[in-house]
């Protein structure tokens, strides 16, 4: 008897450690990179919020590359999550009911000395550039031609060679757009909402539901608001509207 019990002890020693063994499922999480959002070495206010929602789950492998493959892997099935998609650019994807942040207004960059830019109508008849994935083409009046770019990187150059006449970049993309500041920046766009987008599989289903009920608590249990650069930027999320009402 003595040794049927050690033997049951040794047995179930066993199969603890081979359990405790079994790797973490992969989660591919993927985007292009934003500073201080999504660097390139995984640092970030999203990274944060995808560690935290999925790092006891998952054995996380953040990407960072250009948005069109970003976007194209997310699609095809070969990552498993998107980082911060607009509902509108993309049906391809399913999206939660929460969003991950508020993307501050589109910026116009153009030569004062040669434009003078107040309002989206003004660029009716002008070239317009700006990223090829990011919907930019919908606020442009008709008689404007959009000009695609697969980076912002120094889209400035474009201005100033005059192979544009302005170009358009989120706020966050500003200091790539225009390393140097040398052209007027003003706002003409609207805010939008950023997700995380999954694949249309049970997979992407699972991974959506868990994000939801995730982002609830962390907000719910403040502990959300740590993971953004300031208070300002968290209160300009509106993340805590999410909260059911009491």
């Amino acid at each position: 008897m003595f040794m049927f019990k050690n033997i049951i002890i040794i047995l179930a020693l066993f199969m603890g450690q081979c359990i405790a063994a079994q790797p973490l499922p992969l989660l591919k999480v993927v985007t292009e990179e934003w500073t201080d959002y999504t660097n390139a070495d995984g640092t970030g206010t999203y990274w944060d919020i995808v560690r935290a929602v999925y790092g006891e789950k998952y054995q996380l492998e953040l990407i960072t590359t250009t948005w069109s493959r970003a976007l194209n892997l997310v699609e095809n099935g070969r990552a498993d999550v998107l980082v911060g998609s607009v509902k509108s650019v993309n049906k391809k994807l399913i999206f939660p009911q929460h969003h991950l942040d508020i993307e501050y207004p589109v910026y116009v960059i153009f030569d004062k000395n040669i434009h003078t830019i107040n309002t989206v109508k003004d660029l009716a008849g002008l070239t317009v550039a700006g990223r090829k994935e990011y919907g930019f083409a919908k606020f442009l009046p008709s008689s404007s031609h959009f000009y695609g770019v697969e980076f912002i990187g120094d889209v400035a150059k474009l201005i100033e060679k005059k192979r544009v006449d302005v170009a358009l970049a989120y706020q966050v993309n500003l200091a790539l757009a225009d390393p140097s500041n040398r052209f007027t920046h003003k706002s003409i766009g609207p805010e939008e909402r950023l997700y995380l987008a999954f694949t249309h599989s049970d997979q992407g289903k699972k991974l959506r539901e868990q994000y939801e009920k995730a982002l609830i608590a962390l907000i719910r249990d403040d502990k959300l608001k740590q993971y953004f650069a300031s208070d300002q930027e968290y209160q300009h999320a509106k993340l805590d509207e999410l909260l059911p009402c009491p």
